[in-house]
């Protein structure tokens, strides 16, 4: 498990620049009793990539301890209102806590 601590950057329903990266990173601490390694993931569920791949790699974190999740996505070139949804999973394949979700907006030129 975690708790969504903050979320750092990139604030739901902003307006960004046409085809420029994004880096969406959220603070979390692993409330859990289990250690994030590398057999753990972050895979996109619903909404648009954004050019990010699923699956993604979750940075590894002691149980009891503050981590940044991050996803470097691209912003689309046409206007409209984007969404990507996330959850993260644990080394058996198994989905925990609370999704991960980027909201924006790409105005008309």
């Amino acid at each position: 498990m975690y708790s969504l601590l903050k979320r750092l950057t990139i604030p739901d329903s902003s307006y960004v620049d046409p085809g420029s990266s994004l880096d969406k990173q959220w603070l979390v601490k692993n409330s859990g009793t289990c250690n994030w390694n590398d057999s753990y993931s972050l895979r996109m569920l619903e909404g648009d990539s954004l050019g990010a791949t699923s699956p993604q790699p979750i940075v590894p974190a002691r149980g009891g301890v503050e981590a940044t999740i991050r996803i470097l996505f691209t912003a689309p070139t046409e206007p409209g209102n984007y969404y990507s949804k996330w959850k993260a999973y644990d080394a058996d394949g198994q989905p925990f806590g609370d999704f991960f979700e980027i909201v924006i907006n790409v105005p008309s030129k």
